[in-house]
């Protein structure tokens, strides 16, 4: 029929990935302002308002095989001791577990979750688990360094593995890149191997990211 264009079978079902996982990050940032509104506020227009950019900033000095690594890392919320010593805490969303999706979650979502706390030193995370609603089932507190000994017993991933990768990548940046070029390290679908692309310029989500700061 003329002068009526659709959309591509594709194009659909990009559109549909697209704003499920849109719904996914709300959900997430939901979460996160439940776990760490004030419960007993009496401003009741303000405890479920969302704003994603409220977060923690630590620099992290730390060492990797030969080396030595300064990095910044985004934090979610913080806890204390009884003592009144604090420590921070890592917030993550997920749906429902059951007998088929467990071993997913255990094989690539707990290897996500350990390496980015792992390395930024933050002791344990909190899980929200949800159902295909977005309604909030239970929560989990994991202790950072009982994950890897929780996947080692069904050899899915060693932790010590992950990171003598990381060290290895490491060393052939050092040696493959040059002083004042820029570059982009990629690893695209199928995900089996990383691209190191010379550019002709500083990629323009990193230079309007970097004029933010």
């Amino acid at each position: 029929m003329a002068g009526i264009h659709g959309c591509s079978g594709g194009e659909a079902r990009l559109a549909t990935v697209y704003r499920r996982c849109r719904r996914w990050c709300f959900w997430g940032y939901s979460f996160e302002n439940l776990a760490t509104e004030d419960s007993g506020s009496t401003d009741a227009d303000g405890l479920h308002h969302i704003d994603a950019n409220v977060e923690y900033c630590s620099v992290i000095k730390t060492k990797l095989g030969a080396h030595r690594i300064i990095m910044g890392a985004e934090m979610d919320c913080c806890d204390s001791t009884d003592d009144g010593r604090r420590f921070y805490v890592e917030l993550k969303t997920s749906r429902e577990l059951d007998y088929h999706t467990e071993e997913r979650f255990e094989r690539e979502r707990l290897l996500k979750f350990w390496i980015q706390s792992f390395l930024a030193d933050v002791p344990f995370i909190v899980v929200g688990f949800r159902d295909d609603a977005g309604r909030l089932v239970r929560t989990e507190r994991l202790r950072t360094n009982d994950i890897t000994q929780r996947v080692k017993m069904k050899n899915y991933w060693q932790g010590g593995v992950c990171l003598a990768f990381a060290d290895e990548v490491l060393c052939w940046l050092y040696g493959t890149v040059q002083e004042n070029e820029d570059y982009i390290l990629q690893f695209g679908p199928p995900y089996l191997r990383l691209e190191l692309l010379q550019a002709s310029s500083c990629p323009d989500v990193i230079t309007s990211h970097m004029e933010l700061l």
